[in-house]
């Protein structure tokens, strides 16, 4: 296990040595400087999380819509706009790493 540890640490190391990690990191330090700015930040991503993991499908694209049109302006914020694009480039990373794990061992589960 030793070396199993080892090796997790490192990817660990490899993955905060990565350019959409390092600027996902100075963004939200760059909020941070905004509380205003990072409490409505913070309220946007959790409603559009609770929508992308909604199981209501007769109203979700009507609440989509109306999401969309509510946060349009904030999101044109360059600041807001700077923060969620490095985000969605961490995450983007992050579901690769995993999608790659399961392919690797998921013929076991076929």
């Amino acid at each position: 296990m030793a070396q199993f540890d080892e090796e997790l640490e490192a990817l660990i190391e490899a993955v905060k040595n990565t350019e959409a990690f390092t600027e996902y990191e100075k963004q939200k330090e760059r909020i941070k400087d905004y509380p205003d700015l990072q409490v409505r930040l913070n309220e946007f991503r959790e409603r559009n999380y609770r929508l992308q993991t909604s199981e209501n499908t007769a109203e979700l694209f009507e609440e989509i819509d109306k999401f969309t049109i509510e946060y349009e302006a904030f999101r044109e914020i360059p600041m807001v706009h700077d923060f969620l694009e490095k985000e969605l480039a961490y995450c983007r990373m992050i579901q690769q790493i995993h999608s790659r794990l399961l392919e690797a061992f998921a013929v076991d589960f076929e």
